[in-house]
């Protein structure tokens, strides 16, 4: 017997160590009890804990359902009866040999704990045979088998993760009720009513589970688990999504916060499509290329580093406008002269000869030459030719070399004299032997280029002028070409009353200033208009 009870040990240590808790994975479950059944029927009762100690064992094969439930097969054997103890004669006491067995379910409060109450239900069979004069007692008992409702509560508790204990109590309703020899109307302590002999059964013992291991013991066995070492969850085949954000923690960038699977797991709060944690502005939907803030005012600075996020502006002066610090009508980025106001560049030009009075060696009187005037047109200002109304070369201070002139030097010193106009459009008595004589000298150099440049008074408005010059021009233009001046060697523009040569404020002036201009050179070329009006 001792060899027994040492060979039952080891077999229970062995299976304790080589099985898993009962889980999903680990679906069917063994539990094997010891404990004693207690009588409550027509006789008397013997409960709670009551005498004589009449010992069972059973065992119960569980198979897990759900968290909440698991289907079970119980069953045990063992003695049941009563004993009197009030001077009642031994025949009135019984004492039979039980076998039970049944199918139910456990309905289990706490779900995956280590701790797990639970109640039980089930229907089965049981089968009583009296065990005559054994121990002093009587021949009360009699042979029967009949359906009975076990209903109990208990609890398992999970010693390590491959076994744990148990206990459980059932209440017996038995089907039956003549296994006690106690019939109705019979029996000094019948209660003279019919009812059915019903028992008490108290369980103690160990669980054991089998099934596939699962690491991490998250119900996800290891075959099936994606992350067998972390524990996770079900629908993500084992893996954990500690945000509970639908993306496993795995691929999920934003392990720690929920977020959207299209940016693997991280949020954006402003739906910008920029996550958050790259989003410079998470609470203002922007533009990626922005790092997600907004461009209010389209100026490629985002508002967050815009100092004027409101008004469009250049990155030199973080989102601001160029300012214009003289008022000038020039911001300060295009004004060659930012402190002081002026119109030529941003800058004065005092005698609106079309040089800044910054660079103009005579900033008071227009001119061509640095600002200052050239009577002879030689490229010597007047103030620095000693033969100011003759052509020269620098070398002899603006007079002319002894030396022939070049060619090339004639065509480009060539002015016929101006051909003055009337008031309107009409020619002076000269101009056909004006024409004439600007074509004779034509022919002599063909290859030179004729400019035809027309101007007006003051009178009158701009527009007008500006039309008035150019059809003085083009009249000229129109009489060179039918003197025979081939019409790709000329060219014509109109300046109207611009690049004045004398005071338009006196009626000699104004006539002098109604004139067109007929200049040669190498190559064609536009007169500057430098806006003088005097």
């Amino acid at each position: 017997m001792n060899k027994r009870i040492l060979f039952s040990f080891v077999m229970l240590m062995f299976l304790s160590i080589c099985m898993e808790a009962q889980t999903e994975n680990s679906k069917w479950g063994l539990m094997l009890s010891g404990g004693k059944m207690e009588y409550n029927g027509d006789i008397g009762s013997n409960m709670i804990f009551g005498t004589p100690f009449q010992g069972h064992v059973g065992a119960r094969l569980s198979r897990y359902l759900s968290p909440s439930f698991d289907l079970v097969l119980a069953g045990s054997s063992g003695r049941h009866g009563i004993e009197l103890t009030d001077g009642m004669s031994d025949d009135e006491q019984f004492l039979s040999q039980v076998f039970q067995i049944n199918l139910g379910a456990h309905y289990k409060f706490l779900k995956n704990s280590k701790f797990s109450p639970f109640l039980s239900g089930a229907l089965g069979y049981i089968s009583y045979t009296p065990k005559d004069g054994v121990g002093g007692f009587g021949i009360r008992g009699e042979e029967e088998s009949n359906l009975h409702v076990p209903l109990g509560l208990g609890f398992k508790y999970n010693l390590t993760d491959n076994f744990g204990l148990f206990w459980h109590t059932q209440y017996g309703l038995n089907f039956g009720d003549n296994y006690d020899g106690a019939h109705t109307g019979s029996g000094a302590r019948l209660s003279g009513e019919d009812g059915n002999d019903n028992y008490m059964l108290h369980e103690l013992g160990l669980g054991f589970a089998f099934g596939k291991k699962d690491r991490d013991k998250d119900g996800v066995a290891d075959d099936k688990d994606e992350c067998p070492d972390t524990p996770g969850l079900k629908e993500y085949a084992g893996c954990p999504d500690s945000d509970m954000d639908g993306v496993i923690d795995k691929n999920d960038d934003c392990p720690d916060v929920a977020g959207l699977a299209e940016f693997r797991g991280c949020p954006d709060t402003d739906g910008d499509g920029v996550i958050d944690k790259n989003d410079s502005c998470p609470e203002v939907a922007g533009e990626e290329r922005y790092a997600g803030c907004p461009d209010t005012d389209g100026d490629g600075i985002a508002d967050n580093v815009d100092e004027c996020p409101e008004e469009s502006g250049v990155s030199k002066y973080n989102g601001c406008p160029i300012p214009d610090t003289d008022g000038d009508g020039f911001n300060d980025d295009d004004d060659e002269c930012p402190e002081v106001a002026g119109d030529l560049r941003g800058c004065p030009d005092g005698d609106g000869d079309g040089v800044q009075d910054r660079n103009d060696d005579c900033p008071e009187e227009p001119g061509t030459v640095n600002g200052c005037p050239d009577g002879d047109n030689d490229g010597i200002a007047d103030k620095d030719d000693k033969c100011p109304r003759e052509a020269g070369v620098p070398e002899n201070d603006g007079c002319p070399k002894v030396r022939k002139p070049t060619r090339s030097e004639i065509i480009n010193r060539y002015c016929a004299p101006s051909i003055q106009f009337g008031s309107g459009s009409g020619a002076p008595a000269e101009y056909n032997d004006i024409v004439n004589t600007i074509a004779a000298w034509h022919k002599s150099y063909p290859e030179a280029y004729l400019n035809v440049s027309g101007y007006t008074d003051s009178d009158g408005g701009e527009g007008a002028n500006l039309a008035l010059s150019k059809r003085r021009a083009k009249r000229v233009y129109e009489s060179l070409i039918r003197a025979g001046v081939p019409a790709e060697q000329l060219t014509y523009q109109g300046y109207g009353e611009t690049n004045p040569i004398a005071d338009n404020a006196t009626k000699e002036g104004r006539e002098m200033n109604r004139r067109v201009q007929v200049c040669a050179s190498t190559s064609p070329r536009i007169i500057e208009t430098t806006n003088t009006k005097r």
